[in-house]
């Protein structure tokens, strides 16, 4: 009997493919199917259980091309015997119970431990929040902040320079741990006003889309930014959504509201650990489970950056 096989390509961001092993990691389990990665990230970030491999022209014949699916198709894939995934949404409890076995699943090069616990060390006893902004192919907004008024909208520098300038009032020994895709020129305003902390990139990396260009390495600023107990997040993105609620410290994320003005501008908190992506995008699109700071009330506690769990 020919094996059936999973393949995930790399069509898209590292976040959303993870959500893709999440659902090729229910199939496994359903079918038996084994899981093939054509992953630029294979050089550097291990997935226990996985084999490296794109889909060769024979196994692309009756393959099955497979976005989101439900339960009944998920009980229905076991008589197709090579699947071409490409989902982020399956059976939303199903989902939620692989979310932490998937994470499980995977383990930076040693040399991205290495740097990133070295990056870190010399600010080991201060508190400190990571950044994530994410730029390229988000729409990144003007005076107002409305979660619903694309598809992939993204706070302007104002609101991260906001929040950033309410921790420092709070917490002045504060540094920030950044992950950032986009022009980095944009940043020099934040390097000037704020003590931040990027991690390097140990490994080359070649984006698969200029939206997703950057200075730095995804596999090693995703796994960085999960070191802090507090992460100022881009709302609706899989990569903030992988750092804050899945990987690394149980982390608060920090959110706007559904809308913001520059002029009053307003932040929540989060704490969605262990949360599907649906309800990431329900917490950045509705203001489910976040709650929002009021202006003289204090901000969580603040930790050390951790890295005992890389």
């Amino acid at each position: 009997m020919r094996r059936k096989k999973i393949y995930i390509a790399n069509t898209s961001g590292l976040g959303n493919r993870l959500e893709t092993l999440v659902l090729a990691g229910m199939i496994e389990d359903a079918h038996g199917h084994a899981i093939y990665l054509d992953w630029p990230e294979t050089d550097c970030l291990t997935i226990a259980g996985t084999q490296v491999g794109s889909i060769p022209w024979w196994d692309r014949i009756g393959s099955l091309k497979l976005r989101d699916f439900d339960q009944r198709v998920l009980q229905e894939l076991g008589g197709v015997r090579v699947i071409n995934l490409r989902g982020t949404y399956g059976p939303r409890e199903l989902q939620k119970s692989y979310l932490q076995a998937t994470a499980a699943r995977l383990q930076p090069h040693p040399h991205i431990s290495e740097a990133i616990r070295e990056t870190l060390a010399p600010y080991a006893h201060r508190p400190a929040v990571a950044v994530h902004i994410r730029r390229g192919d988000f729409a990144v907004a003007g005076d107002t902040y409305d979660a619903n008024a694309s598809r992939h909208p993204a706070p302007a520098l104002w609101w991260y320079e906001h929040v950033m300038s309410t921790y420092v009032r709070q917490f002045p020994d504060v540094y920030f741990v950044l992950g950032y895709s986009g022009d980095s020129a944009t940043l020099t305003q934040l390097k000037n006003r704020f003590e931040i902390v990027t991690l390097p990139r140990v490994f080359d990396y070649q984006s698969l889309l200029p939206g997703h260009l950057a200075e730095g390495h995804p596999v090693v600023d995703m796994f960085g930014l999960a070191c802090c107990s507090s992460i100022v997040a881009t709302p609706t993105s899989s990569f903030s959504h992988w750092a804050a609620n899945l990987l690394g410290v149980r982390a608060v994320a920090i959110l706007p509201p559904v809308r913001t003005e520059r002029s009053h501008p307003r932040f929540g908190v989060a704490r969605l650990w262990g949360s599907v992506l649906l309800d990431w995008r329900d917490a950045a699109e509705r203001g489910t489970g976040v709650r929002l700071i009021g202006e003289s009330e204090p901000l969580p506690p603040v930790e050390p950056a951790m890295t005992h769990w890389l």
